[in-house]
């Protein structure tokens, strides 16, 4: 089933939640809707869903306009981050209770609606807890119950919003895991809204940047991490050092080195920002041939796991740099105070806006 939002609005009061989002979702596809609190990843939902009417704009399911029908007429399924279980119900009642409660003359017998309710829990994994109540359960298994219950009614479209924000950390991460081979088993429609980045990389097909009731940028989770179009984009999705300058007939000037910036070349001199990965940093105790290796000092050294992230000063500047890198792969370990120099591999430079109101990215 496929979904086609189309120049949809929402406010309420004075707030603009949704400002003309346009965005089309494929048959079968798993869509991240990523951003921050209150940039409109929410509202977007629910009004797929009809639990919220827009504004203005459509909302299209397989081309057929669902703009103004109700919640039951679209047939989602909707999961929640706090479950909505019904505490004094099993959970085989739980999964079963949207096929119990539909009109008589389209209700599955009950032979049936158990055969399906159990050939659900053994979906999830939990059929051995059929009996059970939710309170006998942990977060992660009640979720997987309300994952369950929507999935029964054969939804057209499955709907997740921040499904695993009430979790802990580590049954979050089996948890997405097991959502991605469950949609690759199942091939539903699914939209799920989430505030965490790794967590949108891990799971969806594409993701959706939102910022500000807008869309920022839609593309797979490679694309979105590799090739931020905006500096919002880079600074939201994986850590970044930015570091400000300015670029003059095609050479940006950046922390008291040059770094080329051919698609600049020939427009008056920009304020500009240079956007650099931490793990995107070349270290050596010495300055290579090229000019674009930054004097730094080290101000900290620590070890996390696998990867060595040293924090240091740019000596011209006095801006920080993070740099991270391999443990394994590491020829310095260097101490506070120590003097290197670090070479940006692949930086992206975006001008300014704030100093220049028309200014460009490279």
């Amino acid at each position: 089933m496929s979904i086609e939002i189309r120049n949809v609005g929402k406010s309420f009061g004075a707030f603009q939640a949704l400002d003309d989002v346009s965005l089309d979702i494929a048959t079968g596809e798993l869509v991240a809707l990523l951003g921050p609190s209150g940039c409109g990843k929410t509202t977007l939902l629910r009004i797929i869903a009809g639990l919220e009417q827009a504004d203005t704009g459509a909302v299209a399911f397989q081309g057929e306009d669902a703009t103004r029908l109700d919640v039951r007429a679209r047939r989602v399924g909707f999961v929640f981050q706090h479950y909505a279980l019904f505490r004094h119900m099993t959970v085989f009642d739980n999964v079963a209770f949207g096929l119990k409660v539909r009109p008589r003359s389209s209700r599955l017998s009950k032979a049936a609606i158990a055969e399906r309710v159990h050939r659900l829990l053994e979906l999830v994994q939990l059929d051995f807890m059929a009996d059970r109540l939710p309170n006998q359960l942990s977060g992660g298994q009640r979720q997987r119950v309300a994952l369950a219950r929507a999935l029964a009614v054969e939804p057209r479209v499955l709907l997740l919003d921040e499904p695993f924000g009430a979790l802990d950390a580590q049954v979050r991460k089996d948890l997405r895991r097991w959502l991605r081979r469950l949609h690759d088993e199942l091939h539903v429609t699914s939209v799920f809204v989430t505030h965490d980045q790794e967590e949108a990389m891990e799971v969806s097909d594409r993701v959706v940047v939102m910022n500000r009731g807008r869309i920022e940028q839609v593309g797979p989770p490679a694309s979105i991490y590799d090739d931020p179009v905006s500096p919002f984009v880079y600074e939201f999705v994986g850590q970044v050092n930015a570091l400000r300058g300015r670029i003059v007939d095609g050479r940006a000037e950046v922390a008291g080195v040059r770094l080329p910036a051919p698609s600049f070349r020939g427009l008056d001199p920009l304020e500009a920002v240079a956007y650099i990965r931490p793990h995107e940093i070349a270290l050596a105790d010495a300055p290579g041939q090229t000019e674009d290796w930054i004097a730094v000092t080290v101000t900290d050294c620590t070890i996390a796991g696998p990867v060595l992230r040293i924090e240091a000063r740019v000596a011209a500047t006095g801006e920080r740099l993070e740099i991270e890198m391999p443990r394994g792969g590491a020829s310095l370990a260097p101490g506070p105070g120590a003097r290197l120099y670090a070479r940006p591999t692949n930086p992206r430079l975006f001008a300014d806006t704030t100093a220049n109101p028309t200014g460009r990215d490279r």
